[in-house]
């Protein structure tokens, strides 16, 4: 063997070129398949397939005018439906929110008057229960004044008769002035005079004037037990006059309350 053999290279020899180097393909066992496959009992090849003749397409068929109409109309009334029902949407929720906002206004306003006239009627209810209780309070206080008044009134006037009887006793003037006083406020011109005392007020008024001034006055003094010192009864004709002295200090008295509210009143 050569050398180049030993180190295993293989060399085309000028003779092997001769030969037409031929393709190499898969191998064809179609035929064998065939003859090995087995009819069934019906007589039925599983491996046959019947040959179908290829469908050709068919062409896309032209449209008339009056289904392209009806194509555009259909599509403008679908175009328009959804519209409708997309601006029916918007406007619903629109409105639904801006009929929230004025009816929570309007409602809001509603109430804040309902409750303002409410809360005014509640005051206006309350002042009056307030001013009939204060009415209630200040009637018994006007009543207790009165009451009051009255007592100071007859304490007073007790302790005045009291200090004037103990005035009349012990100062005559006051029984002289008393006299003098109610005979000048009567017309006597040619009448007698009947004058009406007390017994002890008799005897003041006769130690006064004396029996010849009394006879010359035309005066008839009269002891009258049922008068209180100080009191004093004159008739003249058809003309009389009572000072009793409890009904000439109620007098001063009232003229001096009767001022004195008329102050507090100021």
């Amino acid at each position: 063997m050569s050398d180049e053999r030993k180190r295993g290279y293989l060399r085309i020899e000028e003779g092997d070129l001769a030969h037409k180097t031929e393709l190499w393909g898969m191998p064809d066992y179609s035929s064998e398949t065939r003859s090995q496959a087995k009819e069934t009992a019906l007589n039925y090849d599983p491996s046959w397939m019947p040959a179908l003749p290829e469908s050709e397409p068919e062409p896309p068929q032209e449209l008339t005018e009056e289904e392209i109409e009806q194509i555009k109309q259909q599509a403008y009334e679908e175009g328009l439906l959804q519209g409708q029902e997309a601006g029916f949407t918007q406007g619903y929720e629109k409105g639904k929110e801006q009929g929230n906002a004025e009816g929570h206004k309007e409602g809001f306003e509603t109430g804040k008057a309902e409750g303002v006239e409410a809360g005014q009627e509640l005051i206006q209810a309350q002042i009056s229960t307030f001013v009939d209780l204060a009415n209630q309070f200040a009637q018994p206080l006007e009543l207790l004044n009165v009451q009051v008044e009255k007592q100071i009134v007859d304490m007073v006037l007790t302790l005045v008769k009291e200090v004037v009887h103990v005035e009349v006793k012990i100062n005559p003037k006051v029984v002289l002035d008393t006299v003098k006083q109610s005979v000048e406020s009567l017309p006597v011109s040619g009448h007698s005079i009947t004058v009406k005392l007390h017994p002890d007020d008799v005897e003041i008024v006769r130690s006064a004037y004396g029996e010849g001034e009394l006879e010359f006055r035309n005066w008839l003094l009269v002891s009258e037990p049922a008068l209180n010192p100080g009191d004093l009864q004159i008739e003249a004709g058809e003309s009389s006059v009572n000072y009793r002295l409890e009904d000439r200090i109620r007098s001063v008295l009232d003229n001096f309350c009767g001022a004195n509210h008329h102050q507090g009143g100021d």
